[in-house]
């Protein structure tokens, strides 16, 4: 009898201690991360220009990779995207923009004096899907991309963590972290954003630049 019930108590004690193990490592991997849900979405220009000898103001650039010509934030998004797992949503909008640099300079300049809403191709439509949301863009003019302000404005953040990303000619985020803050006040702005010089993009230690920054975030991904 007393063996019978040494054999049923130590049957117990190993269904409790799958259990628990089993428990324990759900808990661990939603700590680690691996249940977030990550989105990196940018705004990229590729242009028909060299990267030596073009000016900050409209912060341009392109580089090429492999044969392939990438707009400089699109070559950083894809790194995030490696590195998170994450899915990928490209900004485009309904009418192109310039290729060259020059009349670029001149579009986005008219914008901003504009105020401008450029139309976009589409917009995200499974949201709710994800936890913490990349956003990448260039800096034109002192400013992020009036295509930003569109898209901004046609999706709600609210409770979501936004986790700039931008390449520049020189002033960084200039007041885009501030702007996106006014359009999105619900949403979790982490401010220690990712800003690389379009110069500095294609320098061979720029991933692991990327990699460094991406492990200090909070909630890391």
């Amino acid at each position: 009898m007393n063996t019978l019930r040494l054999t049923s108590l130590i049957k117990y004690l190993i269904l409790f201690l799958a259990f628990t193990v089993s428990s324990v490592n759900a808990i661990d991997e939603a700590v680690d991360g691996n249940t977030r849900r990550i989105l990196i979405v940018y705004f990229s220009q590729p242009e028909d220009v060299k990267l030596d000898g073009v000016d900050g103001i409209s912060g341009a650039s392109v580089l090429q990779k492999n044969s392939v010509v990438l707009g400089s934030t699109q070559y950083v998004a894809q790194i995030i995207q490696k590195e998170t797992g994450g899915d990928l949503f490209r900004i485009e909008t309904v009418k192109p923009y310039p290729n060259q640099h020059d009349p670029l300079l001149k579009y986005a300049e008219q914008e901003v004096k504009n105020g401008a809403r450029p139309e976009l191709k589409g917009k995200i439509e499974n949201l709710a899907d994800y936890d913490q949301i990349f956003i990448g863009y260039p800096i034109w003019w002192y400013k992020m991309p009036m295509a930003m302000y569109s898209f901004f404005e046609q999706h709600d953040f609210s409770g979501k963590m936004l986790i700039p990303f931008t390449t520049h000619g020189g002033s960084r985020f200039s007041d885009s972290l501030r702007e996106i803050k006014r359009l999105q006040p619900n949403a979790q702005l982490v401010t220690q954003g990712l800003a690389i010089s379009r110069n500095d993009v294609t320098d061979d230690d720029t991933p692991t630049e990327i990699i460094n920054w991406l492990s200090k975030l909070p909630n890391r991904p």
